[in-house]
């Protein structure tokens, strides 16, 4: 199944980092932004409503165009290859409404590995 050009839209993705400062405490770094073609909903039927309850509004769904494999990773950590484009994994940022070279201003929070990649999405 092919998506529908006119629906899709560029965004971009940020690989999320986590580094370690002087004193142990950990933040999150991201880097360079990558280009996605997807197409986007907002969040919502019953499964979504009981999963995010209050959360909801701050929730989008995005379904990737293009190839993609799973890659496994250290800890049971799986992450998704696009072809010709970025590695994908939850806790990754992604830029919806901010510029690329601003911080993402949503965060991946759930993969689901369907016929197209889809994305769960929060707001910061």
């Amino acid at each position: 199944m092919r998506l529908k050009r006119s629906r899709l839209v560029a965004y971009k993705v940020r690989k999320a980092i986590i580094k370690r400062d002087a004193e142990g405490g950990t933040y999150i770094e991201y880097n360079p932004a990558v280009p996605i073609m997807a197409e986007m909903w907002s969040g919502g039927g019953k499964l979504q409503t009981e999963m995010y309850g209050d959360r909801l509004p701050n929730i989008r769904n995005l379904r990737l165009a293009g190839v993609y494999h799973e890659v496994p990773g250290i800890n049971g950590k799986v992450t998704y290859q696009m072809e010709d484009g970025p590695e994908i994994a939850a806790g990754d940022g992604i830029c919806i409404y901010a510029a690329a070279d601003q911080e993402p201003d949503y965060q991946i929070i759930a993969a689901y590995p369907y016929s197209h990649l889809t994305l769960e999405v929060e707001k910061k």
